[in-house]
């Protein structure tokens, strides 16, 4: 293993943690994220406080990294006496890369304080439903702080994509199993059941994820790079391949979807296509649509129809919105589980306090699952501006940095997440924030490694001046 290299934003040495140790620690939250949920969900019911611990462990490993943050950012210079013999509290500055999304990030937040007053929220709901929308934001600042080496960025990259290659072959090998031995579709973990593991006659592949939407969500991710590279370099397109078909065989819309908006953006024949196949392909999309509302619906007959309870979502979102149109009712109180927690009297007011959808809501999913809405709800027009201008604000970070990248894998892995801010968009229709760790976290610590290796070549520069 190779000696300890300095992860101090301000140069100094860093031998308690370690950018190695702390990378690892890293994979394996990022590993671990993808299986929370299938180890999670199934014992809610009959192991809750066992089931409460392994959502916390995220948290847990979250709040070291965060602690790491503050004592690189005010406490670095305690590290190495040599380097500084006044021991004094000294804070690392931001980068000008830092301050780009610093300031959108402060105005949103400060938008959640307002709406809060105006309402007439208690400070503490506030405080957490405001965290709860710029968590994984403050992941960036963490790896930011780390002056990463580029070859650690790549290494990082690659354990990732082939444990994502893995899943994605699992999923495939599950699908063709499944269209052989149907009842093959029990022997895997599946948090869903019944017709919900099925969708238009075909298995929707879980992997070893437990959700086709998890590896749907997490190989589009790498199918997102890949795609990236392929423009940028030549190489083997069979990693494409392989990834495309796991989003192909989760089923899961907003993957799918996600899939088509990266194809779009990057691939010139697929733009082509598009132009001119449009009314065909309309015509195509507008009968697979009506063909798989008609499927959910038969399915769903008489026992719990997951398309009414979010139409009743749409409907009550939109009754407070008109109530509380500019500043919304305020963060933590409507949609999430925060204003759950904190039982928020909105709920009772607009009479969503009550019935199979409420219990839905309150006992299963914790949330109204549909991001927009519940933006537009707490913080009004103004707050869902901001919070789209905080989404997409990484974009020009990566542009930025991009021009100084002349190393093909490093401008693909740039372009690549480039282009996942426009798929968040489109998939925080149906998920929110605190539904998309598993794709957040990965994407803003790349994203925050990339200004860290620029903090990295920066005090280079300055050791050689």
């Amino acid at each position: 293993m190779q000696a300890c290299q300095p992860v101090a934003a301000n140069g100094v040495s860093c031998k308690p943690f370690g950018l190695y140790f702390f990378n690892a620690l890293v994979l394996l939250l990022i590993v671990y994220l993808q299986f929370q949920n299938i180890l999670g969900v199934p014992i809610k019911e009959s192991m809750p406080r066992l089931s409460h611990g392994i959502f916390l462990v995220d948290k847990i490993i979250l709040s070291f990294l965060f602690i790491v943050f503050i004592y690189v950012r005010f406490l670095g210079v305690f590290l190495d006496a040599k380097s500084q013999p006044k021991r004094s509290l000294k804070f690392v500055a931001l980068l000008k890369d830092e301050v780009i999304l610093f300031i959108p990030l402060l105005i949103f937040s400060l938008w959640c304080l307002i709406s809060a007053v105006v309402n007439g929220n208690n400070l503490e709901p506030t405080v957490f439903g405001t965290f709860a929308y710029i968590v994984y934001f403050l992941v960036f600042f963490i790896f930011s702080s780390i002056p990463y080496r580029l070859d650690l960025i790549k290494k990082t990259y690659v354990t990732l994509l082939n444990f994502a290659l893995f899943l994605s072959l699992f999923s495939i090998f599950q699908e063709i199993l499944a269209l052989t031995y149907p009842s093959s579709i029990y022997w895997w973990p599946n948090i869903q059941s019944g017709n919900a593991m099925w969708r238009m006659g075909l298995f929707r592949a879980p992997s070893l994820l437990g959700h086709p939407n998890g590896i749907g969500l997490f190989a589009l991710f790498f199918f997102t790079v890949e795609l990236a590279r392929t423009s940028e370099m030549k190489q083997n397109r069979l990693r494409l391949f392989l990834l495309g078909l796991a989003v192909l065989f989760s089923f899961s819309r907003c993957a799918i979807g996600g899939a088509l908006i990266v194809l779009f953006l990057l691939s010139s024949r697929f733009r082509k296509m598009i132009v001119w196949f449009l009314p065909a392909i309309s015509i195509i999309g507008i009968l697979f649509f009506a063909h798989l509302n008609s499927t959910t619906q038969e399915y769903s007959a008489g026992i719990f129809n997951y398309d009414d309870y979010r139409k009743f979502t749409l409907e009550k979102s939109l009754e407070v919105f008109k109530d509380h149109p500019y500043f919304g009712v305020g963060a933590g109180m409507y949609g999430g589980h925060i204003s759950l927690r904190y039982n928020s009297p909105i709920y009772a007011k607009y009479g969503f306090d009550t019935g199979k959808y409420f219990d839905y809501l309150h006992d299963r999913v914790g949330s109204i699952e549909q991001q927009w809405l519940q933006v537009l709800t707490e913080l009004g027009i103004v707050g869902m501006l901001l919070f789209t201008i905080l989404l997409i604000t990484p974009i020009f970070i990566l542009r930025k940095l991009l021009k100084k990248q002349s190393d093909a894998f490093f401008k693909a892995l740039s372009k690549g997440l480039m282009i996942m801010p426009f798929q968040m968009v489109f998939y925080m229709v149906a998920f929110t924030v605190s539904q998309q760790q598993e794709w957040l976290v990965p994407y803003f610590a790349f994203v925050g490694m990339f200004v860290g290796a620029q903090r990295r070549r920066m005090e280079d520069e300055s050791l050689i001046d």
